[in-house]
């Protein structure tokens, strides 16, 4: 997942918007669970899906003192050679809350991708999302041993953390949103910003468009590529 808090959601609602995946209730020690459908993954404004439909599913326990843990699974991941998807399997773990009108939440994730046999902690993030009003602010760092499942190598390379970061900046109201996003990579000129706005008709129903607005010479999408539009809906189980 690239995705995931009213903070964490933003994870993976970029990408599933659609599906908004993984947004556990702080609220009381429980155990819930989600079912969503998308017409593509979204991720941090690329389609990672080769334009397919997304259909997710996520399981959460949370306590009253504000730890989570989870897991999310989807029916694309990552882009593979011939137009089609990986699968992908996140875990994750946080402790989130609320201290005078500012929401905080601090996580860590792993991405699990099997077709690439790339195994929980080789590939993660942790995630500071700061929330107040509407307003929210989330920085993804790279943690983790990130194999090369671009083009389905069996190679690896070797980062150190925080070499790769992902920060948005959203703003909600009523039932719209819009979320700024930005990679920035260590490897020179690869940094993209993307902005996407969503709206909520209906509970669990969103509709997004995505468009990526500035990247540098060798991002891995270009601000000369069309709009993308993603259509999703979730429902708790």
């Amino acid at each position: 997942m690239k995705n995931v808090l009213g903070l964490k959601k933003t994870l993976i609602a970029s990408t599933i918007a659609a599906a908004s995946v993984v947004a556990p209730s702080m609220a009381a020690a429980e155990i819930s669970g989600s079912l969503g459908i998308a017409s593509m993954y979204l991720w941090r404004g690329q389609d990672v899906s080769a334009g397919t439909a997304n259909v997710s599913g996520s399981l959460d326990f949370t306590t009253d003192a504000g730890f989570y843990a989870g897991t999310w699974i989807s029916s694309a991941g990552t882009a593979v050679a011939g137009g089609t998807t990986s699968t992908e399997t996140d875990f994750y773990v946080g402790f989130g809350g609320e201290a005078g009108g500012l929401s905080y939440d601090l996580s860590y994730i792993t991405y699990v991708y099997p077709e690439f046999d790339v195994g929980a902690g080789e590939l993660g993030e942790i995630i500071l999302g700061l929330g107040m009003g509407g307003f929210s602010a989330t920085l993804y760092s790279y943690a983790g041993w990130e194999k090369n499942i671009s083009d389905g190598g069996d190679g690896s390379t070797d980062m150190s953390f925080g070499d790769d970061n992902y920060v948005t900046l959203g703003y909600d109201y009523e039932d719209f949103g819009i979320l700024v996003g930005t990679w920035m990579y260590e490897a020179d000129d690869s940094d993209y910003t993307h902005v996407d706005l969503s709206y909520s008709p209906i509970e669990n129903l969103t509709f997004t468009v995505s468009k990526v607005v500035d990247s540098d010479k060798f991002s891995p999408v270009s601000d000369d590529q069309d709009p993308l539009f993603v259509v999703g809906y979730s429902f708790p189980l």
